[in-house]
């Protein structure tokens, strides 16, 4: 995740054409993107794209062996070989494992072009077509046919992603369904928290039994000091020092006949056929929504839990971390005839939100508000889709951005407060408070799109704006309180210049900030010009554990285990770079990735060697002026790092003294520069904010850089110093001394000094 997402999207030649047509798409107006909003979808998705018929019932024969001559599309009668044995012989003998996607008639197999060379967890990118041998690649976006794919797998072969030890990639693993039901009675079992989902008192959920049970959801208890969860058994049991998690279960497909052994795959059906092994569903469905049959639910399986601490927010893990096949929580809820869905941003708001309507409903499986493109393919079957996020300010963009993503045309925002200022935020609290969410659902509204609005269309957004203003702010910094003071939170559709001296510190400060705005949720994307990306995540990594983990190599792993589940992603470009290209790639970015941060560090590096004399200021007067322009189109934040002219003193710095033109500072909405305070050595740092488009409030944030965190801290504003004039005693000075005092007091005082001819012995 950390170098591998965006690493070749500007050179690959399916991207190009993606992106070509992704840029032509949003230069339309709203209202034309909401006509053409199916050719984002085309773009990411597997064309042609043919649906396979059931199969009939197979009297006396095996119902998967039955399964794998209709997915194949194969005729026994015809006698010759079909695609589908040139497909599964090849998949084969590259020694792949495909498995089974999101979408029923899909494989994800290892992708030809920008597969070779990573690890196995990164490799499995591409989606292939069961159907029609055609593939799309969800990372490079590369695409074609099934002879493409086998011409450029041959040209390059999988064999970096393999260890020399193994022949093949290992399966999948596998859930012990007696193990997932311990997790289950461990919650049924544990009363506090038991009743605190379940009960109808003040302050809980109000969450049914049943509906619990339907989702799988369980009772894990963890070591919050070990990096990660050992097995499954460990997970059920718990030791001394663990504490309770919630632990939400992901599931995908069972399995995709078309590769896998049909006597296999009917042993393993046979072995966990019953909804209890695979799912955890133990109770009857009593009030809540009918419950499919085993047998469909046999079609599904269990790929990764999600555990989340009970009590300690900021633990979150997953299990397995690595060689997850892709799943959601909730899928299996949703029937092969489920036309409408609800998607929302965390697991118990999925559960009450299905108790209480009744249409399946599933969770964004990596942060509430980021909808990845294997999340995006399977609700592509569905014709319509709630989208049912926290309704907050960061909520409401969020949303905004999924509903362009999934197509606007079959999308509706549910907003939970329903403009009531003091409403519920989420869907499980709005439950908690004994709100109908029948009724909350039923007053979604499309995603607006006009250009040109009427003031009643605004009317309740101004509304909100004024009776909200804290939900307007943007997302705080947990970590420089004073920076909130001043601006308010990061926002979307801004763009920040930060300036200051060469070695003031102002990647450092950049790149601390981020990371604390990523750490709530802000998918952000890193372009360091300046610094090689492995050096700028060391050092990040090193803010994020708050230590320097050069100094401790043994917990290397453990942090690059959480750094990684954080949504950051890097540009690979540096030195001198056309801001097209980077733009094209930022616009990929925030597509593929749902970014609402990019952070350029720095502009005169990418902007170096572009243009001599004059010409270089308006190259970089035009990269602003498009750094701005996709701020406003893309709604993200944007934050440009830029040097300080070099021929002003560092004490006469102001808003006029950032290299280029005025162009600079006019288009972006705030400006700060990061100054030294004091001496040359000194590690205290001043923030002075000398632009706020928001409200207008200027002033200085005072850090000072704390090497055991490799961070800045916020202080006190340092206390200015008096001037104290020393003065000698009149015994101890000389005739000099007392001659240059004299005058000096003359000359204050406007008058001429007498001299004093009495020698220096006598006045001593």
């Amino acid at each position: 995740m950390l170098t591998g997402a965006l690493l070749r999207v500007a050179g690959g030649r399916g991207a190009t054409a993606w992106l070509r047509s992704a840029r032509c798409l949003a230069r339309q107006p709203p209202h034309s993107r909401a006509t053409d909003c199916r050719q984002w979808r085309r773009l990411a998705t597997i064309q042609p794209e043919t649906k396979v018929p059931a199969p009939a019932p197979h009297p006396g024969g095996d119902p998967a062996a039955a399964t794998a001559t209709a997915t194949a599309g194969g005729d026994s009668s015809t006698g010759g070989a079909s695609p589908a044995s040139d497909i599964r012989e090849f998949l084969s003998s590259t020694r792949q494992r495909p498995r089974a996607g999101l979408k029923a008639d899909e494989l994800l197999v290892k992708c030809p072009v920008c597969s070779p060379g990573k690890p196995r967890r990164l490799a499995y990118s591409a989606h292939l077509n069961t159907g029609t041998g055609a593939f799309v690649c969800t990372n490079c976006f590369e695409q074609g046919s099934w002879d493409k794919y086998r011409e450029l797998a041959q040209r390059r072969t999988f064999q970096n992603t393999i260890p020399k030890h193994r022949p093949s990639d290992p399966p999948p693993p596998e859930f012990a369904g007696a193990t997932l039901l311990r997790l289950q009675r461990n919650l049924a079992d544990h009363e506090e928290i038991f009743t605190a989902l379940t009960g109808s008192g003040g302050g809980q959920l109000r969450l049914r039994p049943d509906v619990l049970a339907r989702y799988g959801v369980g009772l894990g208890f963890v070591d919050a000091g070990t990096p990660e969860i050992a097995s499954l058994e460990a997970l059920a049991d718990g030791c001394d020092h663990a504490v309770p998690c919630l632990v939400f279960p992901r599931t995908a497909f069972r399995t995709n006949s078309f590769i896998e052994d049909t006597a296999a795959a009917a042993a393993a059906a046979a072995d966990d056929a019953s909804p209890a092994s695979i799912l955890g569903h133990t109770h009857d469905s009593g009030a809540a929504p009918p419950a499919p049959p085993d047998d469909a639910l046999s079609a599904y399986r269990t790929v990764q839990l999600k555990v989340v601490g009970w009590k300690t927010a900021d633990l979150e893990m997953f299990y397995p971390v690595d060689d997850a096949q892709p799943g959601l929580f909730g899928f299996h809820i949703a029937g092969p005839d489920t036309e409408d869905v609800i998607l929302t941003g965390h697991e118990l708001d999925a559960v009450a939100a299905f108790q209480e309507t009744g249409i399946p409903a599933m969770s964004l499986p990596r942060n509430p508000y980021q909808l990845p493109l294997d999340t995006m393919r399977a609700l592509e079957r569905f014709e319509r889709v709630y989208v049912w996020l926290d309704d907050s300010h960061q909520g409401a963009e969020a949303a905004s951005l999924i509903t362009r993503k999934v197509g606007v045309d079959r999308c509706l925002v549910v907003r939970t407060k329903c403009g009531d200022p003091q409403g519920p935020k989420s869907a499980s609290i709005a439950l908690a408070r004994g709100y109908s969410l029948t009724s909350i659902l039923e007053s979604s509204q499309p995603e607006q799109h006009d250009k040109v609005l009427t003031f009643g269309a605004l009317r309740e957004a101004v509304r909100f704006e004024v009776t909200n203003p804290d939900l307007i702010r943007g997302v705080e910094s947990k970590e420089l309180p004073g920076w909130n003071a001043i601006y308010k939170g990061l926002r979307p559709g801004e763009l920040t210049i930060l300036s200051g001296a060469t070695g003031c510190g102002k990647t450092t400060v950049i790149s601390q900030m981020s990371l604390d705005f990523c750490k709530s949720g802000v998918s952000t994307l890193w372009g360091s010009f300046e610094i090689p990306n492995v050096r700028l995540a060391t050092r990040m990594m090193g803010q994020f554990a708050r230590r320097d983990i050069a100094k401790v190599p043994g917990e290397v792993d453990y942090w690059s285990r959480k750094f990684e589940q954080l949504p950051m992603y890097f540009l690979k470009f540096h030195g001198s770079t056309q801001p097209e290209t980077v733009l094209e790639t930022m616009r990929h970015a925030v597509y593929a990735y749902d970014v609402k941060h990019v952070v350029i560090d720095n502009l005169q590096f990418m902007m170096s060697m572009q243009a001599k004399g004059m010409d270089k200021y308006d190259a970089q007067d035009a990269a602003i002026a498009t750094f701005r322009r996709f701020a406003t189109d893309e709604n993200v934040h944007i934050t440009v790092v830029a040097h300080l002219r070099k021929d002003q003193p560092a004490a006469d710095v102001d808003i006029n003294s950032i290299f280029g033109s005025a162009k600079v500072t006019q288009e972006a909405d705030n400006v700060a520069i990061l100054q030294r305070h004091g001496n040359e050595n000194s590690k205290v740092r001043v923030l002075n904010v000398l632009k706020n488009r928001f409200d207008g409030t200027l002033g200085k944030v005072f850090i000072s850089y704390d090497p055991e965190f490799m961070a800045f801290k916020e202080i006190p504003a340092p206390r200015k110093r008096k001037a104290v004039k020393i003065v000698k005693t009149a015994g101890t000075l000389s005739m000099a001394d007392r001659l240059l005092a004299e005058m000096e007091g003359a000359r204050m005082m406007g008058a001429t000094p007498e001299v004093d001819e009495e020698p220096a012995s006598a006045a001593a």
